[in-house]
């Protein structure tokens, strides 16, 4: 078995291809055996006696809590995070609800960045206020003063970096550092840059949370989560992992098993495919603003560099209004690109950014959101053919008549 060796370290494909598989003890297989199992039998009455008080705890016993499949995927994904452990869930919400319930109590207060994710919003506003959990969202240019926003009863800061629709960058060292000083916990969704790009827990933040249906997955076939974190978080969350029922199939953990091997592949394309189309689209007429942290004219790009060591391919960027009807005939033009909610995977999509707060205007407001405002994420499609179909889609924008 491949395990770490920090005298003789490997590079992170040769690592994501073998590390913690085991081919000998599954017959020489180079995949590692999917096991379909909710009970595991205990050989005799001592044994599951001894497991049952506590005198000797047996790894496998039932499937809700762990499977030997989803195990290889957990240290896989600790080891690329620098984590103490991982737990795979069913969903990226099922690892965000995971960090959320095994570290706050009734009584806590949160700060959470404004522009976090829609779902993640409605857990702070609409959910855990049931539970006496308060909520203060506050704005990205804040984490420099963020320790104004502390109450007495903050027990956790939540952040994105890059933040989503628009991309804004935190200072993990700052966040981590303040967490750290106060005994507070800190939560990244680190989906966007992977465990590849950005190693937050390694910057001072307790716990990385991934929606790894997007690029860990990266064939747009499956639902899954992932959270690491440092061992005191981890062993608050463990508690509530099996009480939650979030365990993913052992199918859809060997799924992320295969997503996992070419994942150091596929990035390195995401980025540069990425980087391509947002330096393409800097350069015309029609766009007012492109939010890519990896551009040297992003606010924050310097801070972006500081704590990551690549880019993914998702951004959003701005057109001159023209109205409803151009915006449609801007999206329906396009020929390769899918008009979709997800992200991450091998095809390329987009989707209008207002529409994420539909019937909410004042916080589209608030977060400066654009109708003419789309994020787009790139594929692994030829970039060349990519921009030939926004430069058409641009063309049926400026020609559909303003009324």
């Amino acid at each position: 078995m491949l395990t770490p060796n920090a005298h003789n370290p490997l590079h992170v494909s040769t690592e994501l291809a073998h590390l913690f598989d085991d081919p000998q003890a599954h017959y020489g297989t180079v995949n590692p055996p999917v096991y379909h199992a909710s009970t595991y039998a205990f050989p005799d009455y001592a044994t599951w006696k001894a497991n049952t008080t506590g005198e000797q705890t047996r790894e496998f016993t039932y499937n809700r809590a762990h499977n030997p499949t989803t195990k290889l995927l957990e240290e896989k994904i600790a080891h690329l995070e620098g984590a103490a452990d991982c737990i795979a869930s069913s969903s990226g919400m099922s690892a965000v609800s995971m960090a959320l319930i095994g570290l706050l109590n009734a009584g806590d207060h949160v700060l959470c960045i404004n522009t976090v994710y829609g779902p993640v919003r409605s857990m702070f506003t609409s959910l855990l206020p049931h539970f006496g959990v308060e909520t203060t969202f506050f704005p990205c240019t804040a984490c420099p003063s963020l320790a104004d926003y502390l109450r007495p009863n903050t027990r956790m800061i939540y952040v994105e970096s890059p933040s989503t629709g628009l991309f804004e960058i935190q200072d993990l060292r700052v966040v981590g550092r303040l967490g750290r000083e106060r005994h507070i916990w800190t939560v990244i969704d680190n989906t966007w840059a992977t465990p590849l790009f950005q190693k937050p827990i390694q910057l001072g933040i307790d716990v990385s949370v991934h929606s790894a249906t997007k690029y860990i997955g990266g064939h747009s076939d499956l639902m899954f989560g992932l959270t690491a974190g440092t061992a005191e978080a981890m062993a608050k969350i463990r508690k509530v992992y099996t009480l939650l029922g979030a365990c993913p199939g052992p199918d859809d953990s060997f799924l992320a098993l295969r997503g996992l091997r070419t994942l150091h592949v596929r990035m390195k394309q995401h980025e540069a495919g990425g980087l391509a189309v947002a330096r393409w689209l800097e350069t015309q007429p029609d766009v007012i603003r492109v939010n890519h942290p990896g551009l040297e004219s992003f606010p924050g790009h310097a801070l972006h560099r500081s704590q990551t060591s690549g880019d993914s391919g998702l951004f959003s960027f701005e057109l001159q209004p023209r109205g409803e009807a151009a915006r449609a005939a801007f999206v329906d033009s396009l020929r390769f690109f899918g008009l979709g909610y997800s992200w991450g995977g091998y095809e390329s999509l987009l989707s209008p950014l207002a529409f994420q707060y539909y019937g909410n205007e004042a916080l589209r407001q608030e977060l400066g959101l654009k109708e003419d405002q789309f994020r787009v994420s790139i594929g692994l499609e030829g970039v060349d053919d990519l921009i030939a179909d926004l430069s058409g889609a641009l063309d049926a924008y400026r020609q559909t008549v303003i009324g």
